[in-house]
This record gives C-alpha cells, structure tokens and sequence, in this order.
C-alpha cells in the first residue's frame, strides 16, 4: 500500500527488492495528518483491492 505521492518510490522499492511486478494499491495522500476515522473511512474503502491484489498472487 502506498500514497499517490509516493507510487514511483513505492514501485522503485519493489524493483529493489526483486518483485518488479509487485501491485501496489495506492491511497489518497497524505495519510498521516487524517484522523482516525478518517484512515478507518480509507481503510474500508480499499480493503476490497487489497484482498483482491493478495488473491491474484
């Protein structure tokens, strides 16, 4: 998972680690200064594509 800022660091980081092809579900940025409901909102919000990408490997 990774913040829209960060999706070229994020697959570089992939890259590096031998899984070039890793997905990556991606996130509205910036995450930090959200509020808890506010990450529990995003969180629901994308379980779905997380358990979808986690299945297709």
């Amino acid at each position: 998972m990774v913040s829209n800022a960060f999706i070229g660091l994020g697959k570089a980081q992939a890259r590096a680690l031998g899984h070039p092809g890793l997905p990556l579900a991606v996130i509205p940025h910036p995450f930090g200064s959200r509020t808890r409901n506010e990450v529990r909102a995003l969180a629901d919000k994308c379980v779905g594509e997380i358990v979808k990408l986690a299945a297709a490997k």
